[in-house]
């Protein structure tokens, strides 16, 4: 469970205005490589962006779930998500790749291609 990892200043600071649970699973994530915490990270900083939110809890849809059409996400609240993931994970996507993007589960799979390694080295 995600309280454990102290989290750094570097995320703090990306994340701020975010929950301490979002910031919990993104520090979690960093530093045991701990694909609960990145899912929990994915869909924590997916919520934050939603207005209006979800009638439920954005953890009960499942990943074919469409970020658009079905969870209302605009394309700057996309761009806005690229970028965090971006400075959290120093990483860079593909904007051919991201144009592809259309699911929970599309955009989950695309960031772990991406994604530098996580956790102990």
């Amino acid at each position: 469970m995600s309280g454990t990892h102290p989290v750094p200043e570097e995320i703090r600071t990306i994340l701020r205005g975010f929950s301490e649970e979002t910031m919990a699973a993104c520090a979690e994530f960093k530093a045991t490589g701990s694909q609960a915490a990145f899912d929990r990270a994915v869909l924590d900083l997916i919520n934050h962006h939603l207005s209006p939110k979800p009638p439920r809890p954005i953890t009960t849809y499942p990943g074919t779930t469409a970020l658009v059409a079905e969870l209302g996400l605009d394309s700057i609240a996309m761009v806005e998500l690229v970028f965090i993931f971006e400075d959290l994970f120093q990483t860079k996507l593909p904007q051919e790749e991201l144009i592809q993007v259309v699911t929970i589960d599309d955009l989950r799979n695309l960031l772990r291609k991406h994604l530098p390694p996580a956790g102990p080295q």
